[in-house]
């Protein structure tokens, strides 16, 4: 057993550092991640693994199967089988004892589930780094800045939702196209889709990529889809087998009351209704931003026009060149990625499935790294100021001590809800009248990366080995740094009041 414990360190340690340096630089990074997953909160998480504990709950006291599939969060049925899975040790748990489980050991069990699947998703991006041919040194860095990014971190291991899991089921999707395997290419990318729909946004291009065959790329498209629409006959099964079985009602409805004139007003809304209603709310904010086109008084969506010419340009590239062709791929996902989270104004932590593509694309691109790398920073870190200004109580919010082991910091007679945030602070500094300015170096660094890494351009930094080493070494500790400085100031505003 030590001999297996021994090796499997071993090899940990051969898939992450380059030398001495760099196990100090992981060991840093390790404990701020640390810190983040114990004591930073975001709600969602909570809510949403509260959800699978009743679930499970409702099977081992009342037989209800509702576990194998319900309409309760807008996510699919893949989503919700891993987070009853991940749930069922709570579950198990609180049968012998009973505790709160919504305590800070709970909670933590819950967030890991991210750290988790990153884990994975590190294991993946391995993987295709060797059928890339990613030099092993820069393998080993690709990792540590990926971890390392703030945009990457926060996510998966402070708001600890769940796309980091769409992501990952994406790579593995890739490794199989590359592998020319089509339907564990279709199968997986089906499942990432299932967890989020706009995986489409990645699927449909990589389809055009390879197939030119127009019947051929229905089929493909309308597979990629079928878990969708499969698990909406799934879920009204489930609920009338559950209905039989417990005598509970098959529609769950939620109230919300309004006042208007001065008389309250209480409406009901099925969860189906519910969560249709949240997919056109972000259908719409995905259309919204428009520019004049073809007859006066028509607007055309940037994002379509964007993703419409991604998808002619995948589709009119030729298969001739295998190198080319790995390249195009990585580039046509990366891409697709970047068009979506520019003008879809998603939640501010979705971004994070789109940095695994990135990471393999620029160390592909060894030639530019310098340069790739100093566009991510920026890219990174002026859309992470957009989404603090923008979305205040996600980053930095009052909320963000909540149920973990700081709580302790804020006083008794204070609601969360009423402390102040980080991004007060920084607009008492004038940031948020300069946003414009930040909002367009953020779009510029992103079309510059566009741009650099296509195969037609070449970029060369003019690095040599011993300099390339110092340069990651230096976006290393300055990542982690940013990263530790960010928890402190985060810990050191919510606490203040």
């Amino acid at each position: 057993m030590n001999k297996r414990i021994k090796a499997y360190f071993e090899k940990v340690k051969n898939d992450l550092v380059v030398d001495r340096l760099n196990a100090i630089e992981w060991v840093v990074l390790g404990l701020v991640l640390l810190l983040i997953t114990v004591s930073l909160f975001y709600g969602d998480n909570l809510g949403m693994f509260l959800t699978y504990f009743w679930v499970n709950d409702s099977f081992l006291h009342s037989a209800s199967i509702r576990f194998l599939g319900n309409n309760q969060l807008p996510y699919g049925i893949v989503q919700q089988l891993f987070g009853s899975f991940w749930t069922f040790p709570v579950n198990l748990i609180h049968l012998i004892f009973d505790f709160d489980v919504a305590c800070v050991p709970a909670v933590i069990w819950y967030k890991l589930s991210m750290s988790f699947i990153m884990t994975c998703c590190m294991k993946e991006m391995l993987k295709l780094a060797d059928i890339l041919e990613i030099d092993k040194e820069r393998r080993k860095w690709m990792l540590i800045l990926l971890c390392s990014s703030i945009l990457v971190a926060l996510p998966v291991f402070h708001i600890a939702q769940t796309d980091i899991l769409y992501a990952y089921f994406s790579l593995v999707g890739m490794r199989y196209y590359f592998k020319e395997d089509t339907k564990r290419f279709i199968l997986f990318f089906a499942l990432a889709i299932s967890c989020k729909v706009i995986a489409l946004i990645v699927f449909i291009p990589l389809i055009l990529l390879r197939e030119k065959r127009i019947l051929y790329i229905f089929r493909d498209s309308i597979l990629g889809v079928a878990i969708l629409f499969i698990e909406r006959i799934w879920y009204r099964l489930i609920d009338k087998i559950d209905m039989l079985i417990t005598g509970r009602a098959a529609s769950i409805t939620l109230q919300k009351t309004e006042i208007a004139d001065d008389v309250a007003i209480t409406t009901e809304k099925t969860l189906n209704q519910v969560n249709t209603d949240f997919a056109y709310h972000f259908f719409n904010k995905m259309l919204f931003f428009e520019f004049p086109a073809i007859r006066k008084g028509y607007v055309a969506s940037v994002m379509v026009f964007v993703f419409a010419l991604l998808c002619i340009w995948c589709y009119v590239q030729k298969k001739d060149d295998i190198k080319i062709f790995r390249h195009n791929s990585i580039y046509a996902m990366a891409v697709a990625w970047m068009i979506f989270f520019i003008n879809a104004s998603p939640s501010p932590y979705w971004i994070v499935a789109m940095f695994p593509s990135w990471f393999l694309l620029i160390f592909m691109n060894h030639e530019c790294i310098k340069t790739n790398l100093l566009l991510h920073n920026v890219f990174t870190l002026s859309m992470f100021l957009v989404y603090l200004i923008n979305t205040y109580w996600v980053y930095g919010g009052t909320t963000n001590l909540d149920y973990l082991l700081l709580k302790g910091l804020i006083k008794v007679e204070h609601t969360s809800e009423d402390g102040p945030y980080v991004a007060r602070y920084l607009n008492n500094l004038g940031l948020d009248s300069r946003m414009n300015i930040i909002v367009a170096i953020c779009l510029a660094s992103a079309v510059a990366l566009i741009a650099i890494n296509h195969n037609k351009i070449r970029v060369d930094d003019g690095l040599d080995t011993t300099s390339e080493r110092k340069l990651m070494h230096g976006f290393a500790i300055w990542q982690i740094g940013i990263l530790a400085v960010w928890y402190a100031v985060n810990v050191w505003v919510v606490q203040r009041w």
